[in-house]
């Protein structure tokens, strides 16, 4: 039998292969042809409701232009960003630094959960505020303790870290992605009725774990749709 995981990573997969087909402007019969196959083929695989193999996932690619290589980047990027894939057991150069982020009288708050024993507690009204908050926060200290004369890590001295963005709650994910998605299009994607959203965003009803995943899988879908965009 088939473990959830399981069933999500394929249909994830076929998702991604169909936004990347339609970027490159193909239909299902075209890559059909070129893979020597039938188009409901391509169509099950889309839909997550077959699987592809190797060699498939290689034909895949080569019919929108793609090597193996360049393909399962995509599919690694995108999975991961879906807690699909587990963290890599090689040790990466950038390293990751979790922000916890929840909203409170009306205003967004955020924490660092790396940063040990004391952690300032950041304020802002906007999301992109409080990015810039954290990031001009980090860069004080870290002067500060070096002028102190503390011995500050290399990755941390270098700028060899990122931010990970951690939301607490449906309530501050959607205050801070609702400027730029609105919540007729979170609940297309994500299939939440959306006055449940509108609830959820204004703090009259809390959002189950699994309901906060799906829309923040929804957020990904939706960004990866507008980055298909050209002019």
């Amino acid at each position: 039998m088939k473990t959830k995981k399981y069933k999500d990573r394929r249909k994830q997969i076929g998702f991604l292969l169909q936004h990347e087909r339609k970027i490159q402007k193909q239909e299902q019969e075209q890559v059909a042809m070129a893979m020597d196959v039938r188009q409901e083929f391509i169509s099950k695989i889309e839909a997550g409701s077959r699987r592809i193999d190797i060699l498939e996932l290689i034909d895949y690619a080569e019919a929108l232009g793609f090597s193996i290589t360049e393909i399962a980047s995509k599919i690694e990027t995108y999975l991961s960003a879906l807690k699909l894939l587990p963290k890599p057991k090689k040790i990466i150069l950038s390293k990751k630094i979790s922000v916890n982020v929840s909203w409170r009288d009306n205003k967004f708050s955020a924490s660092l959960e790396d940063i040990k024993p004391e952690t300032p507690l950041f304020i802002a009204d906007a999301f992109d505020e409080l990015q810039i908050k954290i990031d001009e926060e980090l860069n004080s200290r870290i002067k500060a303790m070096v002028a102190d004369g503390y011995k500050v890590p290399s990755w941390i001295d270098n700028k060899e870290y990122e931010f990970e963005y951690k939301f607490l709650d449906a309530r501050s994910l959607l205050k801070a992605y609702s400027p730029y998605i609105s919540l007729a299009a979170i609940s297309r994607v994500s299939g939440i009725n959306q006055n449940q959203l509108s609830q959820y965003a204004n703090g009259i009803k809390t959002a189950r774990p699994n309901q906060v995943k799906r829309i923040m899988e929804a957020i990904h879908k939706i960004g990866i749709e507008l980055t298909a965009a050209v002019v």
